[in-house]
């Protein structure tokens, strides 16, 4: 691994939740810790590093959350980026979608306040109905529901760790986005290095993208051993204090070359 990060530029793709900071009851409640956090900004600051928040979350939300200046933000799977210092800028193949995804919400708050543990987390270009603190017995009809909704206003809807994702019907994700980002970074060209890390389904299309276009980007998965063959990842740490060491590994390294 350390071989394939010594390249400049270099940039780092990090997920948040599950990989930066714990998974929390309510995404409200989740924080970065103080280590990794002043590990993020020190890596900020090191010459031809550029790291990037890439989230499920809403950019602004995703910027509060890890709280680090310098960095890249890339928020609700793909749909927003936003440059250090900058405000978010939405996709333009979303926009046409902003009142399907409000009509969303208004219909799957009213099923998820009917059901105890399950809340609506509205990210105003996608939604996450979360169920993480519901009965699992209430899981199959949620999701039923929840699929008529997205259905009947021509979204899509997909699967993550116990939370359904709905969002436009568009060719967006962490993946695409990932490339996107990377080739404006100039992080793809020969002699640049990449790191990708995460611990959700959606991470699973930034793995692939990534490796399909740079075989040598460094791809980690954030996660118990028992179910690593469930991630295209090539590397993997147990949990988020694993990724923390990881972290200060990769700037003690970066610095070195400084």
């Amino acid at each position: 691994m350390e071989a394939r990060l010594r390249g400049s530029p270099f940039a780092l793709l990090l997920d948040v939740d599950g990989t930066l900071a714990p998974i929390a009851p309510r995404p409200e409640y989740a924080t970065v810790p103080n280590d990794t956090r002043q590990i993020l900004t020190d890596l900020a600051a090191t010459p031809d590093v550029r790291v990037v928040v890439i989230s499920g979350r809403s950019a602004d939300d995703a910027r509060r959350l890890v709280d680090v200046a310098g960095v890249w933000i890339i928020g609700n799977h793909g749909i927003e980026v936003a440059a250090p210092g900058e405000s978010a800028v939405a996709r333009d193949a979303v926009a046409s979608y902003a009142d399907a995804i409000a009509e969303a919400a208004t219909r799957a708050t009213q099923i998820a306040d009917s059901l105890p543990g399950v809340f609506v987390e509205n990210k105003r270009w996608t939604l996450s109905v979360h169920y993480r603190l519901a009965h699992p017995g209430v899981v199959p009809s949620l999701n039923a529901r929840i699929a008529a909704i997205t259905k009947d206003l021509g979204l899509a809807l997909s699967v993550g760790k116990e939370v359904l994702e709905v969002r436009p019907p568009v060719e967006i994700n962490k993946g695409t986005a990932a490339l996107l980002l990377a080739e404006e970074l100039d992080a793809l060209s020969d002699g640049a290095s990449l790191l990708c890390a995460g611990d959700d389904r959606t991470d699973e299309d930034m793995f692939q993208a990534v490796r399909a276009r740079q075989p040598a980007a460094v791809t980690v998965w954030v996660g118990p051993e028992s179910a690593a063959d469930k991630t295209a990842a090539q590397f993997r740490v147990a949990d988020t204090s694993a990724m923390c060491e990881l972290l200060e590994a990769v700037l003690s390294l970066r610095r070195t070359l400084g």
